[in-house]
């Protein structure tokens, strides 16, 4: 049975063989990891931050900004109903009639 560090080392050694440069290799690591804790957490970012040792705003943050979890973050948050511009005015009387007191 290998040891995670030869392990890794063979992964590392295939990678680079490949031409893949340290910064991909990174955000692919990163991006795979996130998804592992996300999922392990049933999407609950508090919960998967904890695990992953990183606030959960830095968690957001990633989940917003990199190519590999391009997606994620919406397929976890639940939707939120947007209020139009029309709809946050105060309804109109029913009568027709102006209530405001002077």
């Amino acid at each position: 049975m290998l040891s995670i560090d030869d392990r890794l080392n063979q992964i590392i050694r295939e990678l680079i063989g490949s031409g893949i440069t340290l910064e991909q290799a990174v955000e692919a690591f990163e991006g795979k990891y996130i998804v592992a804790a996300m999922s392990a957490s049933r999407g609950n970012v508090t919960q998967a931050s904890k695990a992953l040792g990183v606030h959960r705003n830095t968690l957001h943050n990633k989940l917003r900004s990199q190519t590999m979890l391009n997606g994620f973050a919406d397929s976890i948050r639940p939707m939120r109903r947007r209020l139009s511009a029309h709809s946050a005015r105060a309804p109109k009387p029913s009568n027709g009639k102006n209530t405001r007191s002077r």
